[in-house]
């Protein structure tokens, strides 16, 4: 996959070190339990990262907390709201797909979108899933960890994450290949 030389390359490399760090603590499992984690760890990522609880069925997912980097591009801070009242269609669908699916599989998963169709502003997001466990054998929690660029993300008129996902154009690829 090409990436485009104008945007920065450090999403792949930050969010590399997550995955690196979320698989050291699967010990031969499928999930890593998050307890087996400290609130400290993620601290690199913080202002990046949504934790997003995984509830009830039908499924519906939480956010638990929201980064401020996140806040800033959505213009908005969602803790506490659930993913399907926040999110505007047609991306709600997108978007809600990719949880669900993380959910479900119970494994990492990653996504790059790069676009130049709202009002022909450059931008590009990168995106890890990290499914976490209470019981050992269903999701509980998703850690989603996001670096969005935009050509000026200080403009008056910026778009949010939302805005550009309306195209549909995000691809999904293995972790591994961060």
């Amino acid at each position: 996959m090409t990436s485009n030389p104008r945007l920065p390359a450090f999403p792949a490399e930050k969010l590399r070190a997550l995955y690196a760090l979320w698989s050291s603590r699967l010990d031969g499992q499928a999930l890593p339990l998050r307890s087996s984690f400290r609130p400290e760890e993620f601290q690199p990522w913080m202002g990046n990262l949504l934790i997003v609880g995984v509830e009830g069925c039908p499924r519906r997912f939480r956010l638990r907390l929201v980064g401020t980097e996140i806040v800033y591009y959505d213009g908005a801070d969602y803790t506490g709201r659930f993913l399907d009242e926040v999110l505007k269609p047609p991306v709600a669908r997108v978007v809600l797909r990719q949880f669900e699916d993380c959910a479900v599989r119970g494994k990492a998963m990653a996504f790059r979108y790069r676009s130049a169709s709202f009002r022909g502003v450059e931008a590009g997001i990168d995106k890890l899933f990290l499914p976490f466990t209470q019981d050992g054998r269903t999701v509980s929690q998703i850690f989603a960890c996001l670096y969005a660029s935009f050509a000026d993300p200080h403009a008056r008129e910026r778009p949010t994450i939302q805005d550009y996902e309306l195209d549909g154009s995000t691809v999904a690829f293995e972790p591994a290949e961060l």
